[in-house]
């Protein structure tokens, strides 16, 4: 992580907080270099869901203005380490279920004597940073039951909220319904009890300022903000 980047999310007065990522879906390099616009703290690539694999992290890199977090396609030790060595900031983990996930987790993202990850020669040896970040995503109804286990471990820098997926997992119709928030809170809550970064996937701009006290918010995807833009420049409702 730079400097600034740790600096801020680790600030103790929250006025800069929480800073506020657009959530990456296509392979664009141009998309990128927008977010120097100054409204976007940082990106998050989603390799889970988007149209965007592993090696084609590294153009969207050089791109970028801001920050790149990258939202894993699973759990594959080979995949984590692949995504580290492009030299990305932070990966956030999908669907971690239990502290044995979590534990893994740090070990593959970590060199001996912490870890297992190999070394070799790859971007991340010249751009990458000496720990990125490690946030495992609390979202389904598992996850919210191992979430003191998770946050305990050791190695884990923050908890990532995914609320849509946990609204499925927990029955709810929507992110907005009692139950979803009050798990939200609890996620957040109980991050920064154990002293870790809390961040959440918001969807739209409405939930993000709704939201509980973190340091990462995804406030939007990329397809959004163009769709948004589109209505607005036609003007549509």
């Amino acid at each position: 992580m730079t400097t600034t980047f740790v600096s801020r999310l680790r600030a103790s007065e929250a006025g800069d907080l929480p800073l506020r990522g657009l959530w990456l879906t296509c392979l664009t390099p141009y998309a990128v270099e927008l977010a120097d616009l100054g409204a976007v703290d940082w990106l998050g690539v989603d390799l889970q869901h988007g149209d965007v694999d592993a090696g084609d992290l590294a153009p969207l890199l050089r791109a970028s203005p801001v920050p790149v977090l990258a939202r894993l396609a699973g759990h594959d030790p080979s995949h984590v380490a692949r995504v580290l060595d492009t030299g990305v900031e932070g990966i956030i983990v999908p669907a971690v279920e239990s502290a044995d996930q979590a534990a893994a987790l740090v070990a593959a993202s970590n060199p001996p004597p912490v870890g297992t990850r190999s070394t070799g020669v790859s971007r991340a040896g010249a751009f990458g940073k000496p720990q990125p970040l490690l946030l495992p995503m609390v979202e389904t109804a598992l996850g919210l039951d191992a979430l003191e286990e998770i946050a305990a471990v050791a190695g884990v820098d923050g908890i990532f909220v995914g609320p849509y997926d946990l609204s499925l997992s927990l029955g709810a119709s929507s992110v907005v319904e009692p139950v979803v928030v009050k798990a939200i809170e609890t996620v957040v809550a109980t991050a920064h009890r154990h002293g870790l970064l809390a961040g959440v996937f918001a969807g739209n701009a409405d939930l993000a300022a709704r939201l509980p006290a973190v340091e990462l918010v995804a406030v939007d995807t990329d397809l959004a903000a163009l769709r948004a833009g589109i209505r607005q420049l036609f003007g549509q409702p």
